[in-house]
């Protein structure tokens, strides 16, 4: 899907608030801060890593084609050439039990442990 001023979509996550919509923005931290702040955490406490960790754990528990997704599929999507970190840091998700077709994150599953800051955020949003 193309950029449109009207609908602020585009094909990239964070796009660079000055070179235009199309151009990768090469250090979000500033972007994070700001989204962190809203959220009711201090600047800092939200990193990218967060999301490779977060990403990277919940992708182990889906399905691949009905089948539990293999760990050098994941690693491959994270960019590395093999399994071993996968394996190393994530090797415990092997054994879940609960597995879906895709990797999913509902507001319903975090409301008692982040409610203030959820609160938080709900007031910027509206």
């Amino acid at each position: 899907m193309r950029f449109s001023w009207s609908t602020g979509l585009g094909r990239l996550l964070f796009p660079s608030p000055l070179s235009g919509p199309e151009t990768r923005i090469t250090d979000f931290r500033k972007s994070l801060d700001a989204v962190a702040v809203r959220a009711a955490w201090k600047a800092g406490e939200v990193r990218s890593k967060a999301f490779r960790h977060t990403y990277c754990a919940a992708r182990l528990q889906t399905l691949d084609r009905g089948a539990p997704v293999s760990p050098y599929t994941v690693g491959r999507e994270l960019g590395h050439g093999g399994t071993s970190m996968v394996d190393r840091v994530y090797s415990h998700l092997g054994q879940v039990r609960h597995r879906s077709e895709v990797v999913e994150f509902r507001v319903e599953q975090h409301k008692e442990s982040l409610s203030d800051r959820l609160t938080a955020l709900q007031c910027v949003t509206q």
